[in-house]
């Protein structure tokens, strides 16, 4: 019972040779579905990244795939410090899917006004739950303004 192989992985990486579709001259071929399906795919809401496909490859042959990864890295430290910072243990793939899904200067500034808020408000640095709050409200602000759906 073998799996079927991926059609993209034969296209592009077997036959074509390339890292990703995005370096193609026929991308966006007609096997991608439109941005829009992607958004709504049930495969979506258990992995968010599926949501980020088509605006991803378009970066990537936009800016290179070497730009893409220094995004990807400084998404990922981004993420750390949530985590790190702010996690109250249950807050993880909340963080997780803000990373993947809102832009890098929504995430910079979103810790940085959390931040400030917490000075402001003199909530101390042992207190995990309530930073955790305020860093999430600011987040999902942020999501609800550009229209980010978790």
């Amino acid at each position: 019972n073998k799996h079927p192989s991926c059609s993209f992985i034969t296209c592009c990486v077997k036959k074509k040779n390339l890292e990703v579709c995005a370096e193609c001259s026929e991308f966006p071929c007609p096997k991608f579905k439109s941005n829009e399906e992607y958004q709504q795919s049930k495969e979506s809401s258990s992995y968010p990244s599926g949501k980020k496909v088509m605006p991803n490859l378009n970066f990537i042959k936009e800016c290179g795939i070497e730009k893409f990864v220094t995004q990807q890295k400084e998404r990922i430290k981004l993420l750390e410090t949530m985590i790190k910072n702010f996690d109250d243990g249950r807050s993880k793939s909340f963080f997780c899917k803000a990373a993947t899904l809102l832009d890098l200067i929504d995430l910079r500034s979103s810790l940085d006004k959390a931040t400030q808020k917490i000075k402001t408000d003199k909530v101390k640095q042992s207190d995990v739950k309530n930073k955790s709050l305020i860093l999430k409200a600011i987040l999902n602000e942020i999501a609800l303004k550009k229209g980010v759906n978790w």
